[in-house]
C-alpha cells in the first residue's frame, strides 16, 4: 500500500500535453468539473513543470471531487 503524497512532493509522471516523462509536483489547484459550472477549490493535482498542465488528480483529491458531486 502506498502512502498519499503531500503538497510540494515530486512524482514521476507522463505529461499528455508535452508527451514527455516529467517530474511533476503536487500542488493545490481549482478544478472545474466536466459538464457543469462547478469549480472545486484546493484539489491536490500533479502539475507539469514544463507547461503547467494539470496531469492528474491525486488519489486523496478524488474524495473532494466525489463530495462535490463528480462521482456517479
Amino acid at each position: 500500500m502506498f502512502a498519499n503524497p503531500r503538497v510540494g512532493e515530486f512524482i514521476t509522471n507522463t505529461c499528455q500535453r508535452c508527451n514527455r516523462i516529467v517530474r511533476s509536483q503536487l500542488a493545490l489547484r481549482s478544478v472545474r468539473l466536466a459538464r457543469t459550472r462547478l469549480v472545486v477549490r484546493d484539489v491536490p493535482v500533479d502539475v507539469c513543470p514544463a507547461c503547467g498542465h494539470m496531469i492528474s488528480v491525486a488519489p486523496h483529491g478524488v474524495e473532494q471531487l466525489r463530495e462535490a458531486g463528480w462521482s456517479k
